[in-house]
């Protein structure tokens, strides 16, 4: 016999926790739309009730294609149970010579629920000749019950949860049953089995707080960042889309990366990021993922890559992108660059650097009036060993200083290090694998570093600063300069040791100019930014799609 198949919704107009929270706009749409559209993809629903007293309802359940029984008031009531209002529907079709087999209760109050859920769970009501299959989630946790003024554990021994007997919640978004098994004061049959649902799909809205955490969740977006790490690149963008992604916990976020470098792949794992990798061609790969937003931190791209993306459709966001693509993405943002063309789409400059979180809460020390301590950091790679290059002139300094290197995860000069250190009697200290850099700079007189991301992060700190570009395109860096407190010595593999030398020992020996330095970094406050990239990214992905 062929099944027939029909939800019945029950939404009544009085609500005493949210007002009218049937038909209030839930991100932008009334809340009983969304059980709607999940009923109408199903694939085995042939009819979708609305039972309700409310006229409002009546009318947006008919906008979205569902029929509309009026429910009694003797059923419209707070202290009346579901049971004799889904029996209450069943009398009026059979009445009028329509018997549904299966009859499936779907609440207005589970807007998270998928189609591909509901369906499941008819499934398994047909193919395992159940009576009754109900949405659960898992509740199991160490549970105490009050019985006569005193407090019983519902627990035989304390264990940790996994240990513990499953116990399961209803989540009241399904109840599914033989059409049998419905009577006035029940809907549940015999034979039972149980359809468990995530956290994000068993929300059943009952309180402020249930439609404010909904909202979020109707809201979340997926966010692809297409990122890599290596020497010829560095680390500096895996640490930007990193900050990045962990300021924007209301959304998915999945990090797409190329497997021929495991260097970034292994430090977006340490944070517990989801990461797709692919080998060769990246566009396949993009468009099964289908990100809300893309967000290239892969510098140059060029125009056949750009132009497949917007073939997708897909709103696109590059950072540090001077390529021929650039002109295809949907916003460009570059704090390390300026630009003479006035493009529409390209913000540029300090006011968009991304401060990793540490630097928000460092406590900046007070100038030491004598440099005891240099610190030299070349960020994750130092392709060019320009770390080598400042401890051989730092060896030929004069003045009595403590000198603390620290080494990215990306080095490999280890052998020139070591030869090095073998022969010198500096007081030098290296670190590797450092979780607070901030610490160091802070604590630092002078800090050495490349032209890259890490200048704006020693701005934020204020210990004055010598720079070193690793590469040409460092060199375009416009705030490594002298009115911004940092001083600029060009291309590291041309600089002279005999400058690096004169300009540690001018700095040791005269604090004002130091003093100065400082007061300039000052005049920046770069902390706002990240607030800037993620306020500038949505708000041109809302205009993308409107």
């Amino acid at each position: 016999m062929k099944e027939k198949i029909i939800a019945i919704i029950p939404a009544r107009g009085g609500s005493k926790g949210i007002f009218r929270k049937n038909i209030r706009l839930l991100a932008d749409k009334p809340l009983i739309t969304y059980i709607l559209e999940t009923a109408r993809h199903s694939k085995y629903l042939q009819r979708i009730i609305v039972s309700t007293e409310d006229r409002e309802i009546a009318e947006i359940a008919k906008r979205f294609g569902a029929e509309v029984l009026i429910r009694p008031k003797k059923l419209s009531g707070d202290d009346i149970p579901l049971d004799p209002v889904i029996y209450d529907v069943l009398q009026k079709l059979e009445k009028k010579g329509y018997s549904p087999t299966i009859v499936v209760t779907l609440q207005p109050t589970s807007p998270t629920l998928k189609a591909e859920t509901l369906d499941h769970a008819i499934e398994k009501l047909i193919e395992e000749k159940l009576d009754t299959v109900i949405s659960v989630k898992d509740a199991t946790h160490l549970y105490w019950i009050e019985s006569g003024g005193k407090f019983t554990p519902l627990y035989k021994e304390r264990k940790n949860r996994q240990l513990l007997p499953k116990i399961l919640k209803e989540t009241g978004s399904i109840l599914a049953s033989r059409r049998e098994a419905v009577n006035e004061n029940n809907r549940i049959g015999r034979n039972i089995s149980f359809i468990s649902l995530s956290t994000e799909e068993a929300i059943d809205i009952d309180s402020p707080m249930d439609w404010w955490l909904t909202e979020k969740i109707l809201n979340r977006r997926r966010i692809v960042f297409r990122v890599d790490g290596y020497g010829k690149i560095g680390l500096g963008h895996i640490y930007r889309a990193l900050t990045l992604a962990q300021r924007i916990m209301d959304h998915q976020v999945i990090f797409l990366m190329d497997s021929r470098y495991p260097l970034g792949i292994s430090i977006v794992k340490q944070s517990h990021q989801e990461i797709v990798t692919f080998k060769g061609d990246s566009i396949p790969v993009i468009e099964t993922l289908n990100s809300d937003i893309l967000i290239n931190d892969i510098l140059d791209t060029n125009v056949q890559y750009m132009q497949a993306l917007k073939r997708m459709g897909k709103f696109v966001v590059n950072f540090e992108d001077l390529g021929e693509g650039a002109q295809y993405a949907n916003l460009v943002i570059n704090a390390l660059y300026e630009s003479p063309v006035p493009y529409t789409n390209h913000l540029w400059g300090p006011d968009y650097v991304c401060l990793r979180d540490e630097f928000y809460s460092i406590k900046k020390e007070k100038l030491r009036p004598e440099v005891k301590s240099i610190l030299i950091t070349f960020g994750g790679v130092d392709e060019g060993n320009l770390t080598c290059k400042i401890l051989s002139a730092l060896d030929e300094c004069k003045a009595n200083f403590k000198v603390i290197v620290i080494l990215g995860l990306g080095y490999i000069h280890h052998s020139s290090l070591s030869q090095f250190l073998a022969k010198s009697k500096m007081n030098c200290q290296i670190r590797k694998n450092v979780k607070f850099i901030s610490k160091y700079m802070a604590k630092a007189d002078l800090v050495y570093t490349s032209c890259g991301r890490t200048i704006y992060e020693v701005a934020a700190v204020g210990t004055p600063c010598i720079a070193l570009a690793q590469n040409d395109r460092e060199m375009g860096h416009l705030f490594a300069n002298i009115n911004n407190g940092i001083i600029n010595l060009g291309l590291g593999k041309t600089v002279d040791e005999k400058k690096i030398v004169e300009v540690t020992e001018e700095l040791v020996s005269k604090s004002h100019l130091r003093v100065e330095m400082r007061r300039k970094m000052q005049r920046y406050d770069l902390r706002p930014g990240i607030d800037r990239v993620l306020e500038a990214i949505f708000h041109h992905y809302h205009e993308f799609r409107k």
